[in-house]
């Protein structure tokens, strides 16, 4: 992860707003984070767009009464988000918007973990900021990303090795950080 050569950008017309870009895991990565007055806007990409948008909340701000539908390996996805970031006192209610949820891909899983480990960070670093994550996220995933599927119950520990992991989420949670606009 080349993170040294981090470029960013800062806007405040319309809309506060703030770029940048790094290298991670080989891969050119743009981020861009918008803070609307009703939701934060984070979006991560390796690819010329996103392929799943999610809804992060946590859970002081979603006991609203109404249950949006979670993704099946929801229990999961925090658990390993838990792993990675060492918290597990900021649970997150997360929503796919648009994108496949629970499906074999890899890719759903780990977009859950870094919805998660932002919603966290967010929560920790601006307690007063009550404004949901939307996630905007499209990665090009190495083929040693391969993540259990939600209803592998094999129990293979070999699948998915959460410490593989932490390197791309800490070098993205960096880049939103660059990008911290709540």
């Amino acid at each position: 992860m080349d993170l040294n050569n981090i470029k960013s950008a800062h806007f405040s017309f319309p809309v506060a707003a703030k770029v940048a870009a790094g290298v991670i895991d080989g891969l050119h990565t743009d981020v861009a984070a918008l803070g609307f007055s009703n939701c934060v806007i984070v979006l991560v990409s390796q690819l010329p767009s996103v392929g799943s948008i999610l809804h992060a909340v946590t859970a002081s701000l979603s006991n609203s009464g109404h249950e949006g539908d979670l993704c099946r390996s929801l229990d999961d996805a925090e658990s390993m988000a838990d792993q990675l970031s060492g918290s597990d006192d900021i649970p997150v209610e997360i929503k796919f918007l648009l994108g496949n949820p629970g499906s074999v891909s890899s890719a759903s899983s780990l977009y859950q973990i870094i919805a998660i480990h932002i919603a966290q960070s967010k929560s920790k670093q601006n307690p007063d900021d009550s404004r949901p994550i939307v996630l905007g996220i499209g990665l090009k995933l190495p083929r040693e990303y391969r993540l259990p599927a939600s209803d592998d119950a094999s129990g293979n520990d070999s699948i998915c090795n959460i410490n593989a992991y932490k390197g791309t989420v800490d070098a993205i949670a960096q880049l939103v950080g660059q990008c911290r606009i709540w």
